[in-house]
């Protein structure tokens, strides 16, 4: 964890002190084969301690319930915003220079993983992050799998929930597959 916290540090820094939620002791950090990557810090002033399934709110209950029910478990992941730092409109849309900024971030995120072979994007805003540096993404990963599905809390409909199950299934069979192989 400590790599990832010191990043963390550092990217908190940047923006003047802004606290930032930690990597969390219970998930894999940088030795974790997946970084999910969800949206965004939160609004300044409600930042959680750690970015973990663990926290008291909505998204982290629902991968909890997914996570359980394909049994996967949490040292599998690092978790990720695809905007790091606190936003003042989290829900509006990031802008375009907010993208590059959470798409550099998540290129040094992914600089520290040792044995990273998927890259879960989450949501729309850690979507636009990555696709903001594809091009540098792929060139410096080019074997991670990438998935992109809708945020935690986005499946709303049946067809929705039935995709959003459907994904974590791939999810949990590929980290299966991953955890077979030398």
């Amino acid at each position: 964890m400590a790599p990832l916290n010191s990043l963390i540090e550092r990217l908190g820094a940047a923006k003047g002190g802004v606290g930032m939620p930690l990597a969390a002791p219970w998930h894999g950090g940088i030795n974790a084969p997946a970084l999910v990557v969800l949206n965004d810090a939160g609004e300044p002033g409600e930042e959680t301690t750690f970015m973990c399934i663990r926290n008291p709110d909505r998204a982290a209950d629902r991968q909890r319930h997914l996570m359980t029910e394909f049994d996967i478990d949490p040292v599998n992941f690092c978790y990720w915003n695809g905007y790091p730092w606190p936003r003042v409109d989290p829900k509006r849309d990031m802008t375009p220079e907010q993208s590059l900024e959470g798409g550099l971030a998540l290129l040094e995120v992914m600089g520290l993983m040792t044995d990273l072979r998927m890259l879960l994007l989450l949501g729309r805003k850690a979507q636009d992050a990555a696709a903001a540096v594809l091009p540098q993404l792929l060139a410096a990963h080019p074997k991670v799998h990438i998935i992109r599905s809708l945020h935690p809390l986005g499946a709303k409909r049946a067809v929705d929930r039935q995709e959003q199950k459907r994904i974590w299934a791939d999810i949990a069979a590929r980290l299966q597959e991953a955890s077979s192989q030398p």
